[in-house]
């Protein structure tokens, strides 16, 4: 099959496949051929080669991501049957992958807008380190969660999943292996192993709050069920076993489910219909204080210095100021960007609204710090002779084509931007990784400005520093707290 590739956006290379369109009743009568349980297990055994994975992966020659099983999930889960009928031969998985991709293009081509098309390839086939997410999130809930907070989040995750925010990770590792997994008999007897008391029902709890049945996957909800819900639950039990086979066709979905989605499972469940939610202000404290470990660890030979009040209403600064010599950059952390129908459905009307209430605040208190320093306040005299190199805007949530797409569509409110990156923290972590022992942080930001303004930070990475390597020194001791021993 031919793979073309007719340009690239921003860093991005653009790829384009050959994929096969069938109706519905043509696809209905292809699929129902298979047996389902037989067709779920060929297309997840797939999923491990996605995960830690940095190339393209292809079956044969057809190149597929974690959307592309998951539609594929689908389509067998609409169409299959339970009858003993045929399991897929490798030509058959195939046309398979061919006919899911097919699947992607047809929501794709419902947009004119070719930004809007890239908005939606970015949020449906790029991903997050699940080292990354893993960590952040376990540092995220114990040493950067301020002690004087109201709530506690690891016993609030325990009393809404049933089990303790360890075991869920531990569940999510362990469901790597096959694609497709069985509720265990006695997980009590992974307890030593673990270092952690789990109870018998501790994995079926864990399976039931993650997992969602055919009828949710077929159903096109805002996010997808795949999102939400990434386990499936065959509700069937294949012949010879005594229970229910559960399938993850896309275990960096899962992997993003038990961090991330964690954060939007307590947001909601704070989310008493009024302006305040307790949780979100909390988790805002605790990722300033994340990013602030970051820098600290990080850039030992910078001065560090965290949000400064002012005047009688004792205004706040932006949350940080990274000063070497006498240059200066400006970094203001915030928790989203843009929301669910903006990720999900391309819409880049909701995207603007989105933007101007998360990245549009932290432009204004950029420049509103840029002034007081400029306009020579008494509480920023320590930067009165500093030149300001570049502002950083850290997003806890991903927010591709941030640097493009994204600040094109908040120029018209906010002018000129060429001052100001947004990075999202999993491209933080890896900057501050990728630090020389003579630290260069500023020089890679310089860098950026000038010669790729418009790149995220990770396709910078493969397009100027090819041969850095990500220490990930920060994060390996969260993970190892996390990973039995």
């Amino acid at each position: 099959m031919e793979i073309y590739n007719p340009g690239s956006f921003c860093g991005k290379k653009i790829l384009v496949t050959d994929t096969i369109k069938v109706s519905e009743s043509e696809c209905e009568k292809f699929f129902a051929q298979f047996n389902f349980l037989e067709l779920a297990r060929e297309i997840c055994r797939l999923s491990s080669k996605l995960f830690l994975s940095e190339k393209m992966e292809q079956f044969k020659d057809v190149p597929y991501t974690d959307k592309t099983l998951c539609e594929a999930i689908v389509l067998a889960a609409k169409y299959a049957k339970k009858e003993e009928l045929l399991a897929p031969t490798d030509e058959g998985l195939r046309i398979i992958l061919r006919i899911a991709l097919g699947e992607e293009e047809k929501n794709f081509l419902k947009h004119s807008d070719a930004l809007e098309m890239m908005t939606l390839a970015s949020y449906e086939q790029f991903r997050d380190s699940p080292m990354h997410m893993v960590s952040r999130a376990w540092c995220l809930f114990t040493d950067a969660w301020p002690s004087k907070n109201t709530i506690q989040p690891l016993k609030e995750i325990e009393s809404i999943v049933g089990i303790s925010y360890r075991s869920i990770l531990f569940f999510a590792m362990a469901s790597l292996k096959n694609g497709y997994l069985f509720p265990y008999d006695n997980s009590s007897e992974l307890s030593s192993f673990f270092g952690e008391k789990l109870q018998e029902d501790s994995h079926l709890k864990f399976l039931n709050y993650f997992s969602s049945k055919k009828a949710d996957w077929v159903n096109r909800s805002v996010p997808p069920a795949y999102i939400s819900k990434p386990i499936l639950n065959s509700e069937e039990i294949p012949v010879g076993q005594n229970k229910v086979v559960y399938f993850v066709p896309a275990v960096n979905y899962l992997y993003a489910r038990v961090t991330t989605g964690i954060y939007h499972d307590l947001s909601n469940f704070y989310n008493k219909g009024a302006k305040r939610n307790l949780f979100r202000e909390e988790f805002g404290h605790a990722f300033e204080k994340y990013v602030g470990m970051l820098f600290d660890f990080y850039l030992t030979s910078f001065d560090v210095s965290r949000e400064i009040f002012y005047g009688k209403q004792q205004n706040r600064t932006v949350d940080f100021f990274l000063k070497k010599d006498n240059e200066l950059i400006l970094v203001e952390v915030k928790q989203s960007g843009i929301f669910s129908n903006a990720k999900f459905l391309g819409d880049h009307h909701s995207a603007l609204n989105d933007l101007k209430n998360s990245v549009g605040k932290a432009i204004k208190q950029i420049r509103v710090t840029k002034n007081l320093i400029a306009n020579g306040l008494q509480e920023l005299s320590a930067f009165k002779n500093c030149t300001i190199v570049h502002s950083l805007i850290v997003l806890y949530d991903r927010l591709y084509n941030a640097n493009s797409i994204c600040k094109d569509l908040l120029k018209t409110e906010y002018g000129n931007l060429d001052d100001i990156s947004v990075i999202n923290i999993s491209e933080l972590e890896s900057f501050l990784g990728l630090q020389n022992q003579n630290q260069d942080f500023i020089e890679i930001l310089k860098n950026k400005a000038v010669n790729y303004p418009t790149y995220d930070f990770n396709e910078m990475w493969a397009c100027a520093y090819k041969n850095r390597v990500d220490s990930k020194t920060f994060l390996k001791k969260y993970y190892e707290q996390v990973m039995p021993v």
